[in-house]
This record gives C-alpha cells, structure tokens and sequence, in this order.
C-alpha cells in the first residue's frame, strides 16, 4: 500500500516537474530574439552574394543554448536560396546578446533567372529586392524556433 502511494507521488512530481521545464522552454523560445540582418555584398559573373549577419539576444535569466540558424530567402513563396547547416552551438548567456559571424549565400544568375524571373525584374526596376527571411533554429538541443522577417535588399537605385 506503501509503495502505491510513493509511485503515485513520484509520478505527480516528475509530471509538476516536467510541465514546469516545458514552459519554461516555451517562455525561452518566445523571449530569445533574433535580429536579422541581409545585405548584398557583392555582384559578380557568379551571381549575387548575400550576407546574413544574425544577433541572437537573450531578456531571460537562464542562459540558453541555440543551434547554428538555418536561414532561408524567399520571394513570392518560392525559396530562393538556403544557408549551409552546422551542427554548432552557440551559447547566449543571459541577459546578453551574441552577434554570430555572417552567413553567406550565393544566388546564381543562372538561378535567378530561371526560378524566381520576377526577383530580377524588381531589382532591374527599383533597384531593390524585397524578401522574407525565415530563421530557424533549435533552442536548448529542444525547442524549435522560427522567425519571419521582411526585409529589402538594394540601394533604390534602377539596374
């Protein structure tokens, strides 16, 4: 009878504990922050490089663990280019930020022109590319984490 009753107590504090750790992680994933960043760096014969710089800022009191972000370009729905995946672990401790070193994404003209014509266009007639950047990334090896920016690319001056 004894044993029944220590089971069920087991049992009520690993369900306390474990509903307690979820929503913290939950809180976690609503508090991190990404601010990101897309540039065009460079235009040559191989297409466009651009670079995605991300800061990941933590306002929590507990230092978290994040996955290298996988970043992905789209335009009209259609995925533009990707970043490569790393299987690295960038620790944000808390109350602070860390800036990560840039991403680079080279988008062939090649690409361009045959997947996305419309992304061409824009950038020949406004001289800027509007596109959504979706990071994404895994917090505490647990929890995944996404987030959808808008961002424009280009000076506005006409191709």
């Amino acid at each position: 009878m004894k044993t029944k009753y220590i089971v069920l107590g087991a049992g009520a504090l690993a369900t306390i504990y474990g509903a307690s750790y979820l929503l913290k992680l939950n809180r976690l994933s609503n508090e991190l922050e990404t601010v990101t960043k897309a540039s065009i760096h460079k235009v040559s014969l191989q297409g466009i490089d651009l670079r995605i710089e991300v800061t990941l800022k933590n306002p929590s009191g507990g230092t978290v663990r994040v996955k290298q972000p996988f970043v992905k370009m789209i335009h009209n729905d259609a995925t533009v280019a990707s970043s490569q995946m790393e299987n690295v672990n960038i620790e944000v401790p808390k109350f602070s930020e860390v800036k990560m070193k840039p991403i680079d994404i080279n988008i062939g003209f090649m690409t361009l022109a045959t997947k996305v014509p419309t992304l061409l266009k824009e950038y020949r007639d406004t001289g800027q590319i509007n596109m959504v950047v979706e990071t994404i990334t895994t917090i505490n090896d647990k929890l995944p984490y996404k987030k959808v920016d808008n961002i424009t690319l280009g000076g506005g001056k006409k191709a």
